[in-house]
């Protein structure tokens, strides 16, 4: 972790997002720690601690396509988030549960309970075009959801990005053949 610190005088230090999205900023404080997605920690104070938290079904994450692997931030400060898009922000009552695509889950207060489920219905799971998985996120805490999720924008802008041309064909027969498979195997 890169640290920086201002010697002699005052300093500042500015972020930027890597995506168009927000910077959040969150107190963490004992009782008051956060959850947020694995791209989403941006920088903090000194005080705060940043772990790894594999959260209940690694499984579904590594077959739901973007994986559940979730950062947890602890100790005592300021840390800033990274969430991409535009932000939709709730504050769940004990026991009020909302349901999201997990690719959509940028951050939530570790009060709040985190489990992964599936979509119901076999004709969801079929037809709905956004996987299996759902996160399932129980209150009483606060969360954020992010619109714009690295991998939807991924997605979107696929048919945009410039492909190779197709390379032509080595003619001549047999030995034309075997050179050109040779050439494709050293490229």
């Amino acid at each position: 972790m890169t640290e920086y610190r201002a010697i002699g005088a005052p300093g500042e230090l500015a972020f930027a997002t890597k995506l168009p999205g927000h910077i959040v900023p969150v107190e963490v404080s004992p009782g008051h720690e956060y959850m947020i997605h694995r791209h989403g920690f941006l920088c903090a104070t000194s005080q705060i601690q940043i772990g790894v938290a594999f959260q209940q079904s690694l499984g579904a994450g590594i077959f739901g396509g973007a994986g559940f692997l979730l950062q947890r931030l602890t100790g005592q400060g300021t840390a800033w988030l990274e969430l991409s898009g535009e932000l939709v922000v709730r504050d769940l009552q004990p026991g009020e549960t909302l349901r999201v695509h997990p690719g959509h889950v940028g951050a939530f207060q570790s009060s709040i309970s985190f489990q992964i489920t599936t979509v119901p219905g076999i004709k969801n799971m079929i037809f709905g075009g956004d996987g299996i998985f759902l996160a399932s996120l129980t209150g009483p805490g606060r969360i954020w959801l992010q619109t714009l999720p690295v991998s939807k924008l991924a997605h979107a802008i696929e048919k945009y990005i410039p492909r190779e041309a197709p390379r032509q064909a080595v003619e001549g027969g047999a030995v034309g053949g075997i050179v050109g498979s040779i050439l494709d195997n050293i490229r």
